[in-house]
């Protein structure tokens, strides 16, 4: 078994380290957290101690035994580093037990405790959580490619007629449904190459908006006096 060290040099198992770092008990770099559950999921450590019959089970349960995932907080850590990960099929396994019902919020127990279902899924048809849940209803076979990390959820949801696609504005000179479901390596050498042929008033002002915002001011002057 792998073994990890916190950032003040103590050291612990996997489970352990997810557990700390999901309570927010000890300092734990991201880093650290991401490599403690790609161990847990790989070793499936979750069968170890106290068997559990999957890692959403697992998730929820309480310490020592499990993760105590029971508030948004460390449900919304523990969906980054999954996603990061690429576990899908983890992710939406727990999404399923810890989405609110429509209506009245309902109890069900989980592990043998009273567990009151507490996450609420954006209303979007696009967004990722209702894609993966849907998708994994409705069209196992793509949820399956998605788990697969062969395409992306969006992709996946454009495949399988969740996402209506049509021409975009402009002309249709741009599909953005399209060029959404691309994967990131061909995203980025579209948007170089749209950005490399329009006019250089646009490229300022793209800068101008989406850019200097994050980064700080005069980056599009200074980019226009470049291109002078």
């Amino acid at each position: 078994m792998r073994w990890f060290s916190f950032g003040n040099g103590s050291r612990d198992d996997p489970v352990h380290i997810v557990q700390q770092a999901l309570s927010g008990q000890v300092e734990t770099t991201f880093h650290c957290m991401i490599d403690a559950l790609d161990t847990i999921i790989r070793e499936q450590l979750w069968r170890a101690a106290t068997p559990f019959e999957s890692f959403a089970e697992f998730a929820v349960a309480l310490p020592p035994s499990g993760l105590g995932v029971r508030s948004l907080r460390p449900l919304k850590l523990l969906r980054y580093a999954l996603l990061a990960n690429g576990q899908f099929a983890h992710w939406t396994d727990l999404l399923e037990r810890t989405v609110r019902f429509p209506g009245r919020p309902r109890k069900n127990l989980a592990n043998d405790e009273d567990f009151e279902r507490f996450y609420t899924v954006p209303t979007a048809t696009t967004s990722r959580d209702r894609l993966l849940l849907a998708l994994k209803r409705d069209h196992p076979e793509h949820f399956a490619a998605v788990c697969e990390l062969n395409c992306s959820p969006r992709e996946a949801g454009i495949r399988a007629g969740i996402i209506k696609t049509g021409r975009w504005r402009y002309g249709g000179v741009c599909d953005k449904s399209v060029a959404g479901a691309l994967r990131e390596r061909a995203q980025a050498k579209l948007l170089c190459e749209l950005f490399e042929i329009i006019a250089p008033n646009a490229q300022c002002t793209f800068i101008a908006r989406q850019i200097e915002p994050r980064l700080g001011a005069g980056l599009a002057q200074r980019w226009r006096d470049d291109k002078r």
